[in-house]
């Protein structure tokens, strides 16, 4: 499929520019009046004021037609065909068709369907929402880029194909886009059973409730449908609907209790269950031991219109997000506290990290690795300065010792003695000192940083505590990223430049000494993102708590309604707006 950006050349080369000679004026002065489109009127000067979707004499375009059922996808894409008049448009249409001689209505429908179009290629390419509710800027296509897609979609009487290919073509959003699709289809049939508050399930346990808890991941295909699930359902991979039936069969029969052919009783905890929970554990990022305790139970309860809003929310974060990936680079999901190198869409490492707390969240942002250092020093920016080091050194000015800080005079670089300092003379915001540890084993920078100049003052970093990689929830930091394996992280971005290998590069780190710039042989692109809802290669959709509280404010922004009401018409495309 290809990207927006190489579509658009295509259509910039054939895209017309006509004269507006013969033109008449009361047209042009329409197109004028909708003076804050500048996209419509720049698409209009660009065709000499010629009608798009009508003839002069209100005649209806096959392209009309085409465009009406295209907006049907906008579901499908995770976007609200309402916000594009679809069935405002539609029932224009109709009158105008109904109506005998169309006079001049006909040119409100043909503004609006422009508009429609416009409004709906800028969702799909650049997202909905404000790039501020994400984190991240996003720079919208201008009025040349809209018209050319325009213009060009037109032209090719494929409007459906043209506004397919303006979507993300990553592997990451298109998986997610399918998991949309299947989510809702669970939604359609009913959704998942609520399972009952109570104590801990657990293997051997008999418990009505854990009938329920198969039933509920059942419908995510944690655990394997039931033998009479399949017969009805016999597109079942690798079970044939004979063995089915001979399944069925000798499960209805007298068998002995102890017989390994009788089936398990649905409220007993096996050790099927418990593989299927395990699952589900690993699927949200959780402590898999297979067990229903108070976090797994939440998640379980989690109804199924929440997990869909999650699926849209981090669509639209696809849209917004670079739509090229570089061949090879980093990639950190900030709310899966997980890291990819990458390189040529095949994923070749892959860590866990530790990322902000969310009084101090790690931004989303892109940027390209410069150098890394090795026994880097660390210098302790303004705000831990101030929140953290300056209140201590109020109350002992012994305590910057204790800390492993040097007190460092702003104008000279001099090193200064605390205790010389009426700390509590100073205000906040204008200390003409800072501070900085050297290197070594309580170092909280580790032995190495990865460098790539930003305006977060943020990096990734080795840490001196490694056993909180252990936690399955690893906000801790004060934004920075800290990596579980630096030595392989700069293996990859060295690639064996200087001579550098990973044993070499670990023994340099364990060795300590002096800070030691290494300049990577070519920048390494970086991308610190935020899904809260993903799809891995193998097809499992996972799911992360929002970390720092963005989902709702983004899914309240793209006020798409995650399920039909009934009532609703599938015809009407979503129907009212909810």
């Amino acid at each position: 499929m290809r990207s927006w950006p190489a579509l658009l050349c295509c259509l910039l080369l054939g895209m017309p520019v006509l004269a507006a000679r013969g033109t008449p004026p009361p047209f042009e002065s329409a197109v004028r009046a909708q003076s804050s489109n500048k996209a419509l009127i720049y698409f209009y000067e660009t065709r000499g004021f010629q009608p798009a979707w009508f003839s002069y004499d209100g005649a209806v375009r096959p392209q009309v037609g085409q465009y009406l059922a295209a907006l049907c996808e906008a579901e499908a894409e995770g976007l609200w065909p309402g916000r594009y008049q679809r069935a405002e448009l539609d029932e224009a249409l109709r009158r105008l068709t109904l109506g005998g001689d169309p006079g001049d209505a006909w040119v409100k429908v043909e503004l609006g369907l422009t508009s429609s179009f416009l409004t709906y290629a800028t969702h799909l390419m650049s997202g909905q929402v404000s790039s501020r509710r994400l984190r991240w800027q996003t720079k919208r296509p201008g009025p040349v880029v809209l018209a050319a897609v325009l213009e060009g979609a037109l032209a090719s009487g494929d409007l459906a194909g043209t506004l397919r290919g303006l979507s993300p073509n990553h592997p990451g959003f298109v998986r997610l886009r399918e998991a949309l699709a299947h989510y809702r289809a669970i939604a359609a049939a009913g959704g998942w059973p609520l399972v009952l508050e109570g104590g801990t399930l657990e293997r051997g346990m008999r418990d009505s409730r854990v009938a329920v808890v198969r039933e509920r991941l059942r419908a995510t295909g944690d655990l394997p449908p039931t033998p009479e699930e399949r017969l009805l359902h016999p597109g079942a991979p690798g079970v044939g609907t004979v063995a089915l039936v001979d399944e069925l069969a000798r499960a209805a029969m007298e068998i002995a209790p102890e017989s390994p052919l009788r089936p398990t009783p649905e409220d007993l905890y096996d050790a099927e269950l418990e593989e299927a929970v395990t699952t589900f554990q690993r699927r949200h990022g959780m402590a898999a031991d297979g067990k229903v305790g108070r976090e797994t139970l939440v998640a379980l309860r989690v109804p199924v219109e929440k997990r869909i809003g999650q699926l849209l929310v981090n669509l639209e974060r696809w849209r917004q997000a670079p739509r090229e990936l570089e061949p090879r680079y980093v990639m950190v999901n900030l709310a899966a506290f997980e890291l990819e190198a990458v390189e040529q869409g095949r994923t070749v490492l892959r860590m866990p990290v530790i990322v902000g707390a969310p009084e101090w969240s790690t931004p989303v942002l892109e940027d390209k690795v410069e150098y890394l250092v090795l026994n880097p020093e660390w210098h302790v920016p303004e705000t831990i300065t101030e929140e953290e080091v300056l209140p201590k050194l109020r109350e002992d000015p012994g305590a910057a010792e204790a800390l492993g800080l040097k007190v460092l005079d702003k104008a000279t670089g001099q090193e200064v003695d605390p205790r010389t300092v009426d700390w509590n003379a100073l205000e906040a915001g204008g200390l003409p000192y800072r501070f900085a540890q050297p290197p070594g084993e309580s170092n909280p920078l580790g032995s190495v940083k990865f460098i790539f100049p930003n305006r977060f003052a943020i990096y990734l970093h080795d840490t001196p505590n490694p056993a909180l990689f252990e936690q399955a929830n690893r906000a801790f930091s004060h934004g920075c990223v800290r990596v579980a394996e630096p030595a392989k992280l700069a293996d990859f971005m060295l690639r064996g430049h200087g001579g550098w290998t990973e044993t070499s590069l670990a023994a340099a780190m364990k060795e300590g000494g002096e800070p030691r710039r290494v300049v990577l042989p070519a920048p390494v692109p970086v991308y610190l993102f935020y899904w809260t809802a993903f799809v891995d290669a193998e097809g499992r959709v996972g799911f992360r708590e929002d970390l720092y509280r963005n989902d709702a404010e983004v899914l309240r922004a793209l006020a798409v309604k995650p399920v039909q009401t009934a009532g609703e018409s599938p015809a009407a495309c979503g129907g009212v707006r909810g």
